[in-house]
């Protein structure tokens, strides 16, 4: 503000510069504002007696307490405790851990404190056990003997010499032994060779009985194939 204009306030409203004064006392004011007030405080007593009012009523206004801030050495301390505090709760599950017995030894311990016949019976048992589950795993097939025929159902020596007619069979898979038994009993049939690496058999009825036994057995839905063996 140029000094004529200061002269024109000052002269015409001396109190106009009155509304900066509040901000005057609180140090808000911009450099050039603060500068032209002081100049008119300097020449205005209305304006000095309200500047000495408003800096009394700061005075008497409380301070403000200062806001706590964390300093860095506080902030440091809190991060030790909490690395502390996982270092010993991870030693915790560490001990833990190495404390609890495993399934095995734990089993160990418990077999080594049963009586003795006790755990004579369970092993026992469990070896019978084992035996079921290795029979039930392993794949059953048929024992070929030295002329490559299967003793199966048929003689486990050498065929004996045919009587009759002999007939070639193949029955389906899903054909139970006892279907199997019932069928040939109908047809007073008799297994003489098989099954086969192919599955099938050889059977062989009483010449009177081909014809009836050729019909019964082609009636079954679940023989595969019948053929007459010439």
């Amino acid at each position: 503000m140029t000094e004529n204009k200061l002269n024109e306030k000052i002269g015409t409203a001396p109190c106009e510069m009155a509304g900066l004064i509040p901000w005057y006392v609180n140090g808000t004011l911009s450099a050039a504002e603060q500068s032209d007030l002081e100049q008119h405080i300097a020449v205005c007593a209305l304006c000095q007696r309200e500047a000495l009012r408003c800096q009394s009523l700061v005075e008497e206004l409380p301070t403000p307490q200062d806001t706590w801030k964390p300093t860095p050495a506080h902030f440091a301390a809190i991060l030790a405790n909490v690395d502390q505090m996982e270092e010993e709760a991870l030693k915790r599950e560490i001990n833990h851990t190495k404390a609890a017995p495993g399934f095995l030894r734990r089993m160990g311990t418990w077999y080594s404190q049963t009586p003795r016949p006790v755990r004579w019976t369970l092993a026992f048992e469990t070896f019978a056990f084992a035996l079921l589950a290795l029979f039930l795993v392993l794949p059953h097939s048929p024992i070929q003997n030295a002329n490559g025929n299967y003793e199966t159902l048929s003689d486990v020596g050498s065929p004996a010499a045919t009587k009759g007619a002999s007939i070639r069979l193949v029955f389906s898979e899903d054909m139970t032994t006892q279907e199997l038994f019932d069928l040939l009993k109908q047809a007073k049939a008799q297994i003489r060779q098989g099954p086969s690496e192919v599955g099938s058999y050889t059977v062989e009825v009483e010449s009177a009985e081909k014809a009836r036994s050729l019909t019964l057995l082609r009636a079954n839905p679940k023989v595969r194939l019948v053929q007459l063996v010439e």
